[in-house]
């Protein structure tokens, strides 16, 4: 192989690996944006959450004083 094919050949796989890495670099860009969406996503989850768990709350607390009108007792929910 000559000097030039040598070269050549080099030079190639050089291209090669410039593309693969740019490649990967747009992978964890992509990877990136995907991880905030999940976490911008979990705090709204985590949120609703809260706001189902003070109301789930409220009306366990709301069913423990009240009956149907009958003086028979109090509901116990635990």
């Amino acid at each position: 192989m000559t000097t030039k094919q040598h070269l050549e050949k080099h030079d190639k796989q050089i291209a090669a690996i410039r593309d693969l890495v740019q490649q990967a670099m747009r992978l964890v860009l992509e990877t990136r944006k995907d991880i905030r969406s999940l976490t911008a996503a979990q705090k709204r989850t985590e949120a609703a959450q809260q706001r189902t768990d003070a109301s789930l709350k409220a009306l366990i607390d709301g069913l423990r004083g009240a009956g149907n009108g009958h003086a028979k007792g109090k509901i116990d929910l635990h």
